[in-house]
Order: structure tokens, then C-alpha cells, then sequence
């Protein structure tokens, strides 16, 4: 009930963002300078442009699997890689529809890959807490990079400045709360010590009691014991760290299409901007607690108002073509995928019933 409560209330606050946004362009905007921009367009040079946005947004995808895929192998767990891409496609839906949970993803495929490989917990949830470090460290270099440049090379207001240092902070932050409760494991211990003590509330069974502390602390050793492994080796994190930036650079490119789509291209010769607003996108989508859509909207629009060159009414199309593209379009496509997904395993599970009964 938690879980249909949780979901129904993500969609009620996403299309009131939506809602949001949608005025924003046509009372703060207006929605007549917008189709001005778009009778103006090639339809041609469009359609070319825009289709490759999917094209890059599908790369983004796979090479995001890659690199938790090749986490997984240094670890000596056996996933391919078809599933790594379906499972990490339906934790980036998972963390969209739920984006004030933004461990949600990383639990959603923690449920997938222990049905398939049923290996120690520990190492599985390791891969997925390097895979986010990875994420993370990857968006933060990115922005602290451009951001740099940006308060040196222009001067921009104090406001923006301490917006960037915000985010920046932020996701710092997130990175390094991550890394002390895996480098430290009496913290970890404590707080596993407090869960036991709470499910001792919930739990009179004292033999069920101890079997779940047993567990709970047998896999936190072998957590321990798998991220040391990486930690010793780091040139087993030389792929994925190449993965993790080609996942980055394929969603930028979706930004830089959509402009070229909309007639404006001169954006190359904006890309510090343009990193600036993608790498914010993205940490405010995997701080603790992640912005919800239009708010995010809002924000990518008027970072653009300030940062470059065009209008107003380009900013906000161009906005929402590209969340089409890495917002929406991902969750339909994962959509179908979790729809596809509970589909077949009742498919299996009816043909096992239907073998069961024959013999």
C-alpha cells in the first residue's frame, strides 16, 4: 500500500510540475513567440536532428549499464549485459516516477539481479554503491569544470555563483556521506545495530531475530570485503570510469541536437553553458532529495535566460524538447519495459504451473 501511495503521489506532483511549467510558457513566455520559432524551423534539418537525440539518449542508457555491467564483473558477478541495460533502464524510470526516493533505482535493481544470480547480497549491493559513486563523481567534475570557467571567463551575477556552489556543495556532500558510511564500517555497524533494534520491536521470534542479525552483519562483511577489492585495484574502475563519461557526454549531446534542431547553431561555441545547465539538471535529480519535474524545467530555462543568448521563448522550447527526450521518453520506455517485464514472468510462472500439472 506504501509502495501504489508512494507511486500515485509521484505522478499527482509530476503533472502539477508540468502543470506548472506549461504556464510558465505561456504566461511568462507565451505561447505565440514559441510557434513563431517553430514555423521558422526546417522541418527536414528538424526531424534529422531530433531523431538523433533518441539515438543518443539510448547510447546514454547503454553505457550507464556498461559500467555498473563492468562493476559487476570485477566483482565476479555474472549478469549479462542485455539485463544489465533492461534493469538499469527500469531504476533510471523508477528514480524519474520517484524522485524524491532516490535510492528507489538502485533498491529496484537490487530486487532484479537477486532473483537472477541469488550471489551474497553484499557484493551485489557494493557494485550498486560504486556504480553511484561513479555517477555522482562523474556529473561533479563536469560542473565543477564548467562552473570554473564560467565565474572566471564571465561575470556572471552572485546569485548564479551561489546557486553553483549550492549544487556543487550538495553533491559533494552526497559523494562523500557515501563514501564514509562504505569506508567505515563501524558507522555502518551502528546503524545496522539500530535496525535490528527496531525490527526487535516488530519481531517476538528471538530465533527469527537472530538468523536476520546474523544475515544483516554476514553481509555487511562481504560488502566490506567487495569494496576493499575495488578499492585496492583501481584500475578495475578504468573501464567503467570511461563508460561513466561516455554515458555523460551521450546526454549531452541530446542538449546540443535539440538547439541545432531549433536553427541555433551557434551553441557550439557555448558548450561551458551548456555543461553548466546539464551537469545541474543532473545533480538536482541525485541529491538526497531530488527536484521534481517543473521545477527542473524552471530551473534549465532560466539558467539558459541567464547564460545565453536567446530568447525566452527559444529557451523554454528547447527546455522541453529536451526533457521529452530524457525525461519522458525514458519513462514510457521503461514503462513498457516494467510492463513487459511482470508480463513474461507471469508467462513463465503460468507455463511452470501448466509442466507442474501435466506431470
Amino acid at each position: 500500500m506504501r509502495s501504489r501511495l508512494s507511486f500515485k503521489v509521484s505522478i499527482i506532483i509530476m503533472l502539477l510540475g508540468l502543470l506548472l511549467f506549461i504556464l510558465y510558457l505561456y504566461f511568462i513566455v507565451g505561447f505565440g513567440d514559441i510557434l513563431e520559432i517553430l514555423r521558422k524551423i526546417d522541418p527536414l534539418e528538424y526531424s534529422m536532428y531530433y531523431s538523433l537525440t533518441i539515438m543518443a539518449i539510448l547510447l546514454s542508457i547503454i553505457f550507464y549499464a556498461m559500467t555498473w555491467h563492468d562493476i559487476l564483473e570485477s566483482l565476479s558477478l555474472k549478469l549479462s549485459l542485455r539485463k544489465a541495460i533492461l534493469y538499469s533502464w527500469v531504476g533510471n524510470f523508477v528514480d524519474l516516477v520517484l524522485p524524491l526516493e532516490t535510492i528507489s533505482g538502485e533498491l529496484t535493481r537490487l530486487y532484479l539481479i537477486q532473483r537472477d544470480i541469488k550471489s551474497d547480497l553484499g557484493r551485489i549491493v557494493a557494485s550498486l554503491v560504486y556504480h553511484r559513486i561513479i555517477s555522482i563523481s562523474t556529473t561533479l567534475f563536469a560542473l565543477a569544470a564548467s562552473s570554473i570557467y564560467l565565474i572566471i571567463a564571465y561575470r556572471i551575477q552572485s546569485g548564479i555563483t551561489v546557486f553553483l556552489l549550492s549544487v556543487l556543495a550538495c553533491t559533494a556532500v552526497t559523494i562523500m556521506l557515501i563514501l564514509y558510511l562504505s569506508l567505515n564500517r563501524g558507522s555502518a555497524e551502528r546503524i545496522a545495530h539500530g535496525i535490528i533494534k527496531v525490527a526487535s520491536l516488530l519481531i517476538k521470534d528471538e530465533k527469527r531475530l537472530e538468523n536476520i542479525k546474523d544475515r544483516i552483519m554476514r553481509e555487511l562483511s562481504v560488502f566490506y570485503d567487495a569494496f576493499i577489492v575495488l578499492g585496492k585495484n583501481p584500475r578495475m574502475l578504468a573501464k567503467p570510469l570511461l563508460y561513466s563519461y561516455l554515458s555523460w557526454f551521450s546526454q549531452l549531446i541530446v542538449y546540443l541536437l535539440v538547439f541545432y534542431a531549433l536553427g541555433v547553431s551557434w551553441i557550439i561555441h557555448y558548450i561551458p553553458q551548456m555543461i553548466v545547465v546539464f551537469s545541474i539538471t543532473l545533480a538536482v535529480q541525485t541529491i538526497p532529495v531530488g527536484f521534481p519535474v517543473g521545477l527542473v524545467e524552471l530551473v534549465m530555462t532560466y539558467l539558459y535566460n541567464i547564460l545565453l543568448k536567446t530568447s525566452p521563448a527559444m529557451n523554454g522550447l528547447a527546455t522541453s524538447l529536451i526533457r521529452i527526450v530524457t525525461f519522458w521518453f525514458q519513462i514510457i520506455v521503461g514503462f513498457i519495459i516494467v510492463q513487459w517485464m511482470g508480463l513474461r514472468h507471469a508467462l513463465e510462472s503460468r507455463l511452470l504451473y501448466e509442466k507442474r500439472k501435466d506431470t
